[in-house]
């Protein structure tokens, strides 16, 4: 049989005791089938086709070009030239992808548009293992678990790819790969200085017994101001106070035999902050975040088997305004997954997996109930090399929520726990047609469909009698169809590739907050989150990037899309906290250019998108209105130095063009400046 490694999906383990219990069986029986396992040494991959692989989508190493889905990848060596601090910082650089800076340390982040507070659109994975927040549906980035100096590359999948990546990957994904510590050496450690009292720091170590077992360490600390310029006085909520995170992960790798593998990582991160909450008021949140993970792989007689269980656990202490009881916010999710890949002849390579997931938050403010689903999944892919030029993708997923609730219920309140005893099917797939026309030219055609479930908080983890506001079990998932055509042409004589896609996309059954209500005993009207309607979007985007004279790099990408949003008439014009027609601008333009000759390293990025609007509480005190946003043009830039091979000292400015600048519905941000120095060992 033909060997197929895949680090790129990971499968996790938790920490109950069945769990580990569940893991060891499998562990005793792949190991007696007898077969060859190990990581994925994306290094050598890289050596092999010249250029940085996945092996995400599909299992088996691929170059982004012959992917069934949109797929950019950033290398290492982009994220440390990006002059970013943080993920976010790193993605705004990305074509496609719409970042929305509210404070210093919080953005919100969104693929093609429908970029919103706290997106849920958008799954987000550290190898394999989700930290997509089920509670409220959203990725706080503070808490992710991981340094940019122990990440390989980062994979931005671009449109609804749930049958291929996983849970709620509607709008596209990002999957951080870190670096191995089987095959990466990295050693490094950095420090970081800035306005705004900005102190940073990060290591990363990694440990090697033979080839039996190797360890990565990695741990950051980081602690500012936000920016001064001023909140909106419709947003106001609380004070702005100190910001600081603290994170570390520990990832080793043990072989059990030749032919089996054990994977096991395990996290802490605490942050606080300044952000913006969904109701579009600032607040100061203090986050806890945990996790647990194992993979067992094997390499057997009937393919490539992973075994995986996670545990994550994450604490939301909400402390909205002064004089208001802080919200605690809680939520654990445990999942555990098995899946095969293997191949049929030397054309089709197959993946076969099957999951459960248990899910549940403690109810809030309201507290004495815990709102929770479990939900099993099955999933298939087969991808199908037609012949030397055509290969065709097709994956099926479906997915069985059983929701339920349990303890107390309020007096008056009009739902009981017996309105929480549903259940409901969804399937989402995944169709890719790559054509390598000639040498030089792909096309690719996909089509997809993904099921957004909603978060706890909006079916029903969410419970304030005063006033009166609920989550409802009855909200329905959302729905998102995506069709796109996609060109790829390498152009030699100019050292750069080119990219183009035309794509549409349909979302039904979107939602949104306090869009409807519920009467309740003695006269009391609860306001809930609903379904409110209907959303299209046609977008085109253009890339073109290469080097020259091996010291240049370069590149130019330019989007248009058009949103119409078809919502009921208590939701249209942003009025219940939802809007996109207006809230994503028509036309983006990103740009870059970077130089780096001998010692020196020169990078400098530009963005400009045209004049949108955002949302902002209505000063009538309930709902939002829209708010004008110009057009404007930011800027990057990134000097670096290394007077040894081993020292890089560097300079990084963000948003330096102007001292403030209006770009979201909050406040302007401001100029962050930022000197750094690293050593490697």
């Amino acid at each position: 049989m033909k060997h197929i490694n895949c680090r790129g999906i990971n499968l996790p383990f938790g920490v109950g005791a069945h769990v580990f219990r569940v893991a060891g069986l499998l562990t005793l029986a792949v190991t007696s089938r007898g077969a060859v396992a190990q990581s994925m040494d994306y290094g050598a991959l890289e050596q092999l086709f010249g250029e940085p692989v996945t092996t995400s989508a599909t299992g088996s190493p691929q170059r982004v070009t012959e992917l069934p889905s949109n797929m950019e990848i950033i290398t290492a060596d982009e994220i440390r030239r990006s002059g970013a601090n943080n993920i976010p910082g790193v993605l705004r650089h990305v074509a496609g992808i719409d970042v929305l800076q509210w404070t210093s340390d919080e953005s919100d982040v969104g693929v093609r548009g429908y970029d919103q507070v706290r997106s849920p659109r958008l799954l987000v994975l550290i190898d394999g293992r989700q930290v997509y927040a089920d509670f409220y549906g959203y990725t706080p980035w503070s808490t992710l678990p991981v340094e940019l100096s122990a990440i390989r590359q980062i994979e931005i999948v671009k449109g609804p790819n749930c049958a291929l990546f996983g849970f709620n990957a509607v709008g596209g994904v990002i999957n951080i790969i870190t670096f191995n510590p089987l095959y990466d050496d990295v050693n490094t450690v950095s420090a970081t200085g800035g306005n705004d009292h900005l102190s940073q720091g990060s290591g990363v170590a990694t440990f090697r017994l033979a080839d039996v077992t190797a360890w990565r360490i990695s741990a950051g600390g980081r602690r500012n101001d936000d920016f001064s310029t001023p909140i909106p006085p419709a947003s106001a909520g609380s004070p702005r106070l100190g910001e600081n995170r603290a994170a570390i992960d520990v990832d080793g790798v043990i072989r059990l035999s030749d032919r089996v593998q054990l994977e096991i990582d395990v996290s802490h991160t605490h942050a606080n902050q300044v952000e913006i909450d969904p109701l579009y008021t600032f607040s100061y949140e203090r986050y806890v975040a945990n996790s647990a993970r194992a993979m067992v792989t094997a390499d057997t007689g009937f393919g490539l088997v992973q075994a995986t269980a996670y545990t994550n656990w994450i604490k939301d202490l909400d402390t909205a305004t002064p004089g208001e009881n802080p919200a605690h916010f809680g939520n654990q999710v445990s999942v555990a997954k098995i899946q095969d890949i293997f191949k049929l002849g030397s054309d089709h390579t197959f993946r076969l997996s099957a999951e459960y997931r248990y899910d549940h938050a403690p109810t809030v403010p309201v507290t004495g109930a815990h709102v929770f689903y479990d939900v099993t999944s099955a999933a298939g892919m087969w991808d199908w090399k037609v012949s030397q030029t055509v290969a065709f993708t097709n994956a099926l997923r479906v997915d069985r929520l059983s929701l339920g609730r349990e303890g107390y219920v309020p007096a008056n309140y009009p739902l009981s726990n017996a309105d929480w005893n549903r259940s409901y099917t969804e399937a989402s797939f995944n169709s890719g047609l790559v054509w390598k026309a000639d040498l030089r030219d792909t096309v690719r055609l996909t089509a997809a469909r993904g099921v957004q479930i909603p978060s706890l908080i909006s079916v029903g983890a969410y419970l304030s009698v005063d006033p009166p506001v609920t989550g409802v079990p009855t909200l329905r998932p959302t729905i998102v169809m995506n069709y796109e055509l996609g060109w790829d042409r390498t152009l030699p004589w100019l050292g750069a590739q080119w990219r183009a896609s035309a794509f549409h996309q349909q979302s039904d059954d979107l939602a949104t907050v306090e869009a409807g209500t519920i009467s309740a005993p003695g006269a009391t009207t609860y306001f809930a989150q609903s379904n409110v309607g209907s959303s299209t979007m046609n977008g085109l985007e253009l890339k073109l990037s290469g080097t020259t004279a091996q010291v240049w790099r370069w590149g130019m990408a330019y989007r248009y899309e058009v949103i119409r949003d078809h919502f009921d008439p208590i939701a249209q014009g942003g009025a219940t906290f939802l809007e996109y027609q207006h809230t994503t601008p028509a036309h983006v333009i990103i740009a870059n250019l970077g130089w780096a000759p001998r010692n020196w390293e020169l990078d400098a990025y530009l963005h400009y998108q045209s004049s949108m609007q955002g949302l902002t509480p209505s000063a009538l005190g309930f709902g939002t209105v829209l708010a004008p946003i110009d057009a404007y043009l930011s800027a990057d830039v990134r000097v670096g130095y290394r007077p040894i091979q081993w020292v890089t000292l560097a300079l990084s400015g963000k948003n330096i063009l102007y001292a403030n600048q209006r770009q979201t519905s909050g406040p302007s941000v401001e100029p962050q400046v930022f000197a750094s120095a690293t050593v490697d060992f």
